[in-house]
């Protein structure tokens, strides 16, 4: 039976007026989910500046990117704030206090004053995660919400990819200190816009909301202990953490690779790295169709061993065309975390929606503490070439995990649907 024909036994119950509100939702949270993820594209370019400022090993660089991901462990409490108080407070909270502390980390006077603005940054950016990706979850149905999902994390891949063009051409000019209030001053520019111009609709008014019911996933009363309960919050968390680990110590440390292993100049370092998160770009895109057509799990295991292969020739290429090539096909067949994402929502109910999301991304950002620090560990002991290796392993890994999760809207049959919003 084809798959859209078998979603009708949902009843949404979304008004005429809600595709405009979910455009609404999807546009302001992809771009202040954009300017987060400008603020930590910055680093990677930057760091070989730092380091020799700052007289620094490649083991305390890379532990300096990752204290920002030990502040970004805050996903969690993001996740239970956005069921309590709402998407949009928390998103506010976030967006005001990294743009504040982003504009601040230029004023750095050494290592200690570095550490601490990153894990203030960290913490501020860890809130917003759970709180969009819950918002816009909830606020598509099942069959748009792969994609809804892919154009929203390309504000984490075009973001990266501004912040690494930024800063790579901005430091090459003004230097690294003069990046930061840049990026900070744009943040709270828009931050005021979002605060003024969205309005947040009651969650017992989504799709989400509507599917959960169908589904018989709406509980009673709303605990932690159920959320911990759903197998695809861990399968997330895992797969999340291997995607982080893969991508962050990708930003963090391929430009010093492309510069001390192939010889390349400091801007030719810079975008090496931003080529991957162009590619991001375009496969978010591609796996968000994939998965609302095929299934999440199928897509991305047919997806990531291909990434996978692309990376791992990367380590081996030695004509610069061919490593910028490769690595635009890593970052296009290798984004998988939308459609993983997909996965939390497609199980949960709306009202404990931020708080699975919350547990599901702790995963994320502990895969992104080890994955800069666990690249420093192994180019200071082993080299940078060998260190680059790990990049096509957790890729592999996630390949496996995956098929340890369940789509409950594809075993009940419910994987098609009428237009959202087409139903009072």
């Amino acid at each position: 039976m084809d798959q859209h024909a078998r979603l009708e036994g949902v009843v949404y119950t979304q008004g005429p007026d809600w595709p405009g509100y979910a455009r609404r939702v999807l546009l302001w949270n992809w771009l202040t989910w954009l300017l987060n993820f400008v603020d930590r594209g910055l680093i990677g370019p930057l760091l070989p500046l730092i380091i020799v400022e700052f007289h620094i090993s490649y083991a305390t660089a890379g532990g300096l990117v990752s204290l920002f991901f030990v502040g970004y462990l805050s996903t969690f409490f993001g996740g239970l704030l956005a069921d309590r108080f709402g998407r949009k407070p928390i998103t506010v909270v976030s967006v005001f206090g990294f743009g504040v502390v982003t504009c601040l980390t230029g004023l750095v006077a050494g290592v200690k004053s570095f550490a601490v603005v990153r894990v203030l940054t960290g913490a501020f950016e860890g809130l917003q995660y759970p709180a969009g990706a819950a918002w816009v979850s909830e606020t598509f149905s099942y069959r748009q919400r792969g994609r809804a999902l892919a154009f929203w994390e390309t504000g984490y891949s075009l973001g990266t990819l501004a912040g690494i063009a930024l800063a790579t051409v901005v430091a090459a000019h003004l230097g690294w200190r003069a990046v930061w209030p840049i990026s900070g001053v744009l943040t709270l520019l828009v931050g005021v816009a979002f605060a003024r111009r969205l309005k947040e609709r009651p969650r017992d008014q989504t799709p989400g909301h509507d599917e959960a019911l169908h589904l018989r996933i709406q509980k009673g009363s709303v605990r932690i202990r159920d959320v911990l309960r759903i197998r695809n919050v861990w399968v997330v968390f895992v797969m999340h953490g291997l995607y982080n680990f893969t991508f962050w110590m990708a930003a963090t440390w391929v430009p010093a690779y492309a510069i001390k292993v192939h010889h390349m100049s400091f801007m030719s370092g810079g975008l090496m790295s931003a080529t991957l998160f162009g590619g991001v770009s375009v496969g978010l895109g591609l796996s968000g169709f994939l998965a609302d057509r095929i299934g999440r799990k199928r897509a991305i295991a047919l997806l990531t061993p291909i990434a996978a292969l692309c990376l791992w020739a990367f380590t081996r290429a030695q004509s610069p065309a061919l490593l910028f090539t490769l690595m635009v096909l890593g970052g296009v067949f290798g984004a998988y975390i939308s459609s993983a994402i997909a996965l939390v929502m497609d199980s949960s109910d709306p009202r404990q929606a931020g708080t699975a999301f919350g547990v599901a991304l702790f995963g994320g950002e502990v895969g992104a503490v080890l994955g800069p620090l666990t690249g420093g560990i192994l180019a200071q002991q082993f080299g940078l070439q060998s260190a680059i290796l790990a990049l096509p392993i957790s890729l592999i890994a996630a390949a496996v995990v995956v098929l340890l999760a369940r789509e409950p809207q594809r075993e009940a049959g419910l994987v098609g649907a009428a237009s959202l919003g087409s139903r009072a």
